[in-house]
């Protein structure tokens, strides 16, 4: 049952990529590395609530899939925080098939955080790391991107995120046209806008904010 849960998920992802979201194939290191984090996930959820998405097919698109877009918009960002980081999105698929990123999880809850710990160290990810805190106590300025798929909680934590912000950094928002409609009416004018449609999708969509 479990193999087949997870050839499934190796298989949808595959031609997701490859297939509806147009972008590079991927290794065969970085499937797998991917599918073990999937299969971590659904052992983790029978614990904690992780996530109310497990299904193979339904998993690879909207968490995995959809993550992986966020690299056509990473560009030359050395050093990304995943705010609010849960079961590891985007953080974890991006670190995978960005190997020379630094990427930061800041999770606040103790359980997810010690899933996200255990995700690093048995995918072998050097460049993941995971922190404890909440956004408000944390250094945001030390990184050059900012992500985040924390849309149950995006409307309290992404104004304060925003207005954190320093010059030359960039967030990148997966969200709604909803959500990021009501950011941008508060949002000063020295502040940059750009929405791309996710592949597939006719509500969400990246946004990326840049001051």
């Amino acid at each position: 049952m479990r193999d087949d849960r997870d050839k499934r998920f190796s298989s949808a992802l595959r031609q997701l990529v490859q297939g509806e979201f147009g972008m590079q194939p991927l290794s065969v290191d970085e499937l797998a590395k991917l599918s073990q984090h999937y299969s971590l996930l659904c052992a983790w959820n029978q614990r904690i609530n992780l996530t109310r998405i497990t299904e193979p097919e339904e998993s690879a698109r909207m968490h995995y899939a959809e993550s992986l877009f966020g690299k056509a918009f990473v560009g030359d960002s050395k050093k990304v925080l995943d705010i609010g980081s849960g079961a590891g999105f985007p953080g974890v698929p991006l670190a995978v098939v960005c190997p020379a990123l630094r990427v930061t999880a800041l999770e606040v809850n103790q359980k997810k955080s010690l899933f996200l710990k255990e995700t690093k160290d048995a995918l072998h990810l050097s460049n993941f790391y995971v922190s404890t805190a909440r956004v408000e106590d944390f250094p945001i300025e030390d990184h050059d991107l900012l992500a985040s798929r924390a849309l149950d909680r995006s409307g309290q934590l992404l104004p304060a995120v925003i207005d954190r912000m320093v010059s030359g950094q960039s967030a990148m928002l997966y969200t709604t046209a909803q959500v990021l409609e009501a950011l941008i009416a508060r949002l000063p004018h020295h502040y940059v806008v750009e929405a791309h449609p996710i592949p597939s999708s006719d509500t969400r969509l990246i946004a990326m904010i840049r001051r």
